[in-house]
């Protein structure tokens, strides 16, 4: 046998040792080094570590190798496991190991406790996996800044997360199943430890800890308009449209944003990009993600009709409710669309003014369904949590209702194509809502119902028959005279900031002239092939507007008033 210390040949009596003294000499005992850090290299001191040695071969074997006694199974080590506490520069070195594969593991709660206030590391890319294999994937795939500066030092490096190191199940805040968080606990509630092979013993190994933390979308609690705010609401509301409803909201918000191998999508369309997200310590995660459908009844519960058919969902973690309303999706949902019958409106909503009646209907009884929900959520909003609400289509004027019932709480609303809902009386007591209210040029259902009094005698009569004549009614006798100038009654109009998606094309001229007969020239006009999308968010302006305003009044009053109206004709 070769001794790897001094290159010395020693011609042993036996090669298989059945005592720790064999006719060879004593074993030649091993050191390690461990450092712990996270994913900045920060590192993680005052750690409680405990080695564990692990078989090599049988039992048996074992048992002979460490205690030197009978050949007979004896699961205690040779001695105490060696333990240590990490240093300053997260390092603890342990001295006197057999040459043999050992576990280490560290105290659970106190890695639980220190790992969920270090934030993930700024260079960490989890998008950089392959998504095929995602499920077996690790974060450790990509070479993180520790694992480089590690090898570059000749150290061994090692990616976990806590359940890869702790030596008892943690403490979790508001965690009722009856499985720990797969991605911090891979092996579910076998604790392994984190194995160091005897040929890596005398070394030193670099183990970077994966922080316990969790996704959280960005929302920004402002007034002004916030780019993430309409990103993020904007995902959420297009979530509202989920066909399998609860199979899509609870996986991406109780198992997504728990995965931080990769930031959460919303997976029904794989091409849907991915959410705009922070991390949070774990405690602080998505604690209750619930689709509701109206249309869903329980057995004591009667059904209203066709128009029974509202659908919405709400998630809450330490920081905020989301509430995202589904828009036109259903037959049911174009009957509430064209029910344009204003209706005086509710006091809890707004003190004057009047009201969509099909979209008052759905709100209503969206509200009776699911009376003990909007209870819980209002118990939350009084602790201090903050409500953000978003709709598309009739989501948003559903989103907006809500809105107005809550503005007690001073939500913030973001919606994306919605139909006008309150009349002019009733959009000036919503004051208190922040409201950004996102167009598209090119969409209609923004200018419907008609800025114009919809109200007439034949609304009320002779039921569903009275509300289809009344919009005709309407639509061919008042609306022209209205049109005319006869501007009179309640007018439905649109409430919030507008930010408006707008297409504009680039058109170039020229003067094209021609010497034949008569020397003679001709302006050309063209189109560009290509088309600009503007992203136009007036609040941002508003010093600005002012003083376009301001400039433009100031022009007009240096020239006669009777050369303006020659000039701009009205």
């Amino acid at each position: 046998m070769t001794d790897a210390k001094d290159n010395t040949t020693v011609t042993c009596l036996s090669h298989k040792m059945k005592y720790k003294e064999v006719a060879c000499g004593k074993q030649r005992m091993r050191w390690l080094e461990l450092q712990f850090v996270d994913e900045n290299n920060n590192p993680v001191s005052g750690l409680n570590v405990q080695l564990e040695y692990y078989p090599l071969a049988t039992a048996a074997e074992l048992a002979l190798w460490a205690r030197g006694g009978p050949a007979q199974f004896d699961p205690t080590p040779p001695s105490d496991p060696p333990a240590g506490v990490t240093d300053s520069q997260g390092l603890v070195r342990f001295d006197n190991l057999y040459w043999i594969n050992v576990g280490v593991k560290t105290d659970g709660q106190q890695l639980a406790d220190e790992m969920e206030q270090r934030p993930l590391g700024l260079s960490r890319n989890p998008n950089g996996q392959d998504p095929v294999s995602r499920p077996e994937t690790r974060v450790g795939r990509w070479r993180s800044n520790v694992q480089i500066s590690a090898e570059q030092r000749g150290y061994d490096h090692h990616y976990v997360t806590i359940g890869e190191l702790c030596d008892r199940m943690p403490d979790i805040p508001e965690w009722s199943d009856k499985e720990p968080p797969r991605f911090h606990f891979p092996h579910g509630t076998v604790l392994k430890g984190t194995e160091i092979v005897r040929e890596a013993l005398e070394k030193r190994h670099v183990i970077e800890i994966c922080p316990f933390r969790a996704w959280s979308l960005v929302l920004h609690d402002t007034k002004d308009y916030s780019l993430a705010n309409g990103y993020n609401l904007g995902v959420m509301a297009d979530m509202a449209y989920a066909k399998s409803g609860n199979s899509v909201i609870k996986p991406f918000f109780l198992e997504n944003c728990l995965d931080l191998s990769t930031t959460p999508r919303y997976e029904e369309f794989p091409s849907f990009p991915y959410a705009l997200v922070v991390d949070v310590p774990f405690r602080e995660r998505y604690i209750t993600a619930e689709f509701l459908d109206s249309s869903r009844l329980s057995d004591n519960a009667p059904a209203r009709l066709l128009i029974d058919s509202t659908q919405l969902f709400y998630v809450e973690n330490a920081d905020h409710i989301i509430v995202a309303w589904r828009g036109t999706q259903e037959v049911p949902d174009w009957i509430t669309d064209g029910w344009y019958s204003p209706q005086p409106c509710p006091a809890e909503l707004a003190k004057a003014g009047r009201i969509h009646g099909g979209f008052l209907e759905a709100y209503q009884l969206a509200k009776e369904r699911f009376r003990d929900v909007f209870d819980n959520i209002k118990d939350l909003l009084n602790r201090g949590k903050k409500l953000f609400i978003c709709g598309h289509s009739l989501g948003g004027a559903l989103g907006l209702i809500y809105a107005a019932e809550m503005k007690g709480f001073a939500p913030i609303l973001y919606t994306y194509g919605m139909p006008r809902t309150f009349t002019a009386d009733a959009v000036g007591n919503l004051y208190q809502i922040i409201h950004y209210r996102h167009v598209n040029d090119s969409d209609t259902i923004t200018s419907v119902p008609f800025d114009a009094n919809l109200d007439n005698w034949l609304y009320g009569k002779f039921g569903p028959l009275g509300t289809t004549l009344g919009f005709f009614w309407t639509l061919t006798v008042e609306l022209p005279a209205q049109m005319a100038g006869a501007y009179i009654g309640e007018h439905y109009w649109q409430p919030g900031s507008p930010v408006v998606f707008f297409r504009a094309t680039q058109t170039r001229t020229w003067l094209e002239c021609k010497a034949i007969n008569n020397y003679s020239c001709r302006r050309l006009k063209s189109s560009d092939m290509y088309k600009v999308k503007l992203f136009l968010v007036p609040s941002l302006s508003e010093v600005k507007n002012t003083e376009a305003k301001e400039a433009q009044e100031a022009f007009i009053g240096e020239f006669p008033a009777e050369d303006i109206r020659k000039i701009f004709p009205r």
